[in-house]
């Protein structure tokens, strides 16, 4: 059956096949004979035009041999005159005249045109006194001859004799007189028909002046034709028409010529072209008839081929049916001729088979749920479609009887609360609380989940039901003993709330040492006293956050325990895990407060940023003087190449050379740590725009690529823990970018050292708050 879609409707897999195979065949035929067309038809048409051209070539050198003879007669009988004839000039010109079959007239004519001889065959003799006298100068051959000698023809010669249209051939002698003969005409057209042999195209004689003067198709065109004035003839004249098409009376035709300069005429042949022409008629009809063929045996074929192909798919489609309603499977049918639909039955076969075990494992996990589940038919007043056993155990029906039924029809609940149950759903979720009478007639305080889902076009519901009431009277239990025990919280809350309020003024206060620590570490003096800080604070500051940490897992720990229930037990262990964290975080702060105050005395006495005009030199100088001490137990070296003179700038000092002795202490520190050996070379220089350069370069260990772009961030350190605190380069930066009004970068790869270098105005920006020397 075709079911009906949009304008072409929905075929059949035979249709389909029948139209593919049918479409293919006749796309290939039509391919295939176009080719061969496409292919053939212009060698045919070249041969054609090459014989065409060949035949009238050979036609012209036939005429120019037959008529030669007649031609070779007159000029025996202009030579036999001229020597002086034993014969009268009559009888001469009778003799060559003979019975009229090859000239049946010729005249001897005196140099003003007139004949003063006749040569005539016998039965025509009578009449030569007639003709004698006669002034033929008028003639076209007399008028062609005119003033030249040679020979001239023509082919639409005035008979004297007869009156009628003749051939004609005149020569003029050495004397000035001039021989006329006339040819029959009848012999004429034997003689094209002889010179045309078996030439199947058609050819005209066509004279000087474009008259037809005679053709192979019996004299038709001969007196009807004239192309003087016609394309053809000017393209003769200029020998352009070869193979070109013209227009003639019988359509369109290829034309071919040659030109006789002895005769004096041109040989035209005319071929069709195109469909005209019977070759290619010919092969288009066979190339027809094979597509006509081959279409009535493609459609005896194509429609038995298609049924033969589709019958697997006819039978796999009936398998797919009787799957679909749950009947038996049928027999498997045999392969067929296509492997794919062999693949694809084996394929629905096993598919078949899986969705069978599917809804078998379905039906298993769903009867093994221990949660009450059924599905329900939302079209059809929420009727029973599948129960589980929870289900059926539950509401203590069984499942023979609820099947096919709705929740009113068991009396589950009435109409009214399945209603308030469906205004409880939020979309196609549902969520509610109700009452569900069993089979024996029990009330059940149940909690409702339902989800709405489309399945073939059906709108189902499935639904679970858990039953509550103990739940709820746990609830009631547990309600009062979480009311005491809130009191207790709360008591408990507001210890922690205090605890908690120390531990924050302690983290202020840690705050506070850390900002100090930066402050500190711009002076030279307290680098080692920051690490030792450092590291002192370090134990008591992780054991309280350490202490902190227990009494946050203690206070998540006894909210989950709220939820599901608080015990005595519980609180006892709260009450223990804070008192006993807050006695460790309360001991380690206080150590850590110690600390950092002992650190802020020690921090008292900093120096102030004081501005005044020096040589980069004398800075450079100070700061190695002062760092050779640490370097004269150790095998490291520091060179120098900065100019002595050159290179004063109007700045801070004491930034600059805190901020030169951090990258040196930093070379030493960790570019040169596990070394037995290590160089630092400090130079510096002018930059044209009234900068200063200086570099900070060491042969050491390098830096990472991961660390580079870190490298100036505070606490940045590889060594955290064993002397390095990560802020004299933080410093050093800080007063080379804020207060020196430079840049400092840092270039390294990894094993082959570093290079820190700086970018310095010579004269630093005003700082606020910075004092020039001798301020008052």
């Amino acid at each position: 059956m075709m079911l009906v879609r949009g304008r072409w409707g929905v075929w059949s897999l035979r249709s389909h096949l029948s139209v593919l195979l049918m479409l293919s065949m006749l796309l290939t035929l039509l391919l295939a004979g176009s080719a061969v067309l496409v292919w053939r038809i212009p060698r045919i048409d070249s041969a054609s035009r090459q014989a065409l051209q060949q035949e009238v070539g050979e036609m012209a050198a036939r005429m120019e041999v037959l008529l030669g003879n007649r031609q070779a007669r007159l000029q025996l009988l202009a030579a036999l005159l001229e020597g002086g004839p034993t014969l009268a000039p009559d009888a001469l010109l009778d003799q060559g005249v003979g019975a009229g079959d090859v000239l049946s007239v010729a005249y001897r004519l005196s140099p003003q045109g007139r004949v003063v001889a006749v040569g005539l065959p016998p039965a025509l003799r009578p009449r030569r006194t007639d003709l004698l006298g006669s002034d033929l100068s008028s003639s076209s051959l007399y008028r062609t001859l005119a003033g030249r000698t040679g020979v001239a023809w023509s082919g639409r010669y005035l008979s004297v004799l007869s009156g009628q249209l003749t051939a004609g051939l005149a020569l003029r002698t050495g004397r000035g007189e001039l021989l006329v003969a006339e040819v029959p005409f009848a012999m004429l057209l034997d003689t094209v028909e002889t010179a045309a042999g078996t030439g199947a195209s058609a050819i005209w004689v066509v004279d000087q002046a474009g008259e037809v003067i005679a053709d192979t198709d019996g004299g038709r065109d001969i007196g009807k034709v004239n192309i003087r004035n016609s394309p053809l003839m000017q393209a003769m004249v200029q020998g352009q028409a070869d193979g070109r098409s013209f227009a003639f009376p019988d359509g369109q035709l290829r034309v071919a010529f040659a030109h006789s300069p002895s005769l004096g005429w041109y040989f035209v042949g005319h071929a069709p072209t195109g469909m005209a022409d019977p070759r290619i008629r010919g092969l288009v009809l066979a190339v027809g008839a094979a597509f006509l063929a081959c279409l009535g045996i493609g459609l005896l074929m194509t429609p038995l081929w298609a049924s033969y192909l589709g019958r697997p798919l006819r039978d796999i489609a009936a398998r797919a049916a009787s799957t679909l309603r749950g009947e038996p499977e049928p027999a498997v049918s045999p392969p067929g001729p296509v492997a794919e639909i062999n693949r694809l039955a084996h394929h629905l076969v096993r598919m078949a088979a899986a969705m069978r075990e599917r809804e078998l494992e379905f039906l298993a996990i769903f009867n093994a749920s221990p949660v009450p589940m059924a599905v329900t038919d939302a079209d059809q007043g929420y009727r029973l479609l599948h129960v589980n056993d929870a289900w059926c155990q539950a509401l203590q029906f069984r499942r023979e009887d609820a099947i096919g039924r709705s929740g009113v029809g068991l009396r589950l609940f009435t109409a009214a609360e399945r209603d308030a149950l469906g205004r409880q759903s939020q979309g196609d979720r549902t969520v509610s609380k109700g009452t569900v009478r069993r089979a024996s007639g029990e009330r059940m305080q149940t909690q409702f989940f339902g989800q709405r889902f489309e399945l073939g076009g059906e709108r189902w519901l499935i639904w679970a039901l858990i039953d509550i009431g103990p739940i709820q009277r746990v609830a009631l239990q547990l309600r009062a003993l979480n009311q005491q025990l809130e009191e207790r919280v709360q008591r408990r809350t507001t210890a922690l709330a205090q605890a908690n309020a120390d531990l924050s003024q302690t983290v202020e206060q840690l705050r506070s040492a850390r900002s100090e620590l930066v402050r500190a570490e711009k002076m030279a003096a307290l680098g080692s006293l920051v690490a030792g800080v450092a590291h002192e604070l370090n134990t008591p500051l992780g054991n309280g956050v350490m202490a902190i940490s227990a009494m946050g897992d203690a206070t998540r720990s006894f909210q989950a325990a709220m939820q599901a229930g608080v015990r005595r037990e519980d609180l006892r262990q709260l009450v223990e895990s804070i008192a006993q964290g807050t006695d460790i975080a309360g001991r380690n702060l206080r150590r850590a407060a110690e600390l950092v105050h002992s650190f802020q005395q020690a921090a008292a006495d900093q120096t102030g940023a004081l501005r005044r005009s020096f040589e980069l030199s004398e800075v450079v100088h100070e700061m190695v003087v002062s760092l050779q001490p640490s370097f004269a137990r150790k095998p490291w070296r520091i060179e120098v190449d900065v100019p002595a003179t050159g290179l004063r700038m109007d700045s801070y000092p004491g930034a600059l050379g805190q901020a030169l002795g951090n990258l040196i202490q930093n070379a030493a520190l960790h570019g040169f740590d596990g070394r037995s050996h290590g160089t630092v070379r400090i130079t510096a220089g002018a930059l044209a725009d009234r900068r200063i350069w200086l570099h900070v370069v060491d042969n050491g260990r390098g830096i990472a690529a991961e660390h580079l772009n870190r490298i100036f961030d505070p606490f940045m350190t590889t060594r955290m823990g064993r002397g390095g605190t990560g802020l004299g380069l933080h410093i050093s930066y800080n007063a080379v970018v804020n207060l020196l009004g430079g840049t400092l970068t840092v270039d390294s790869v990894l094993g082959q050292g570093a290079c820190f270098a700086m970018r310095l105005p010579a004269e630093a920006p005003r700082a606020a708050g910075a004092a020039a020397v001798g301020a008052p």
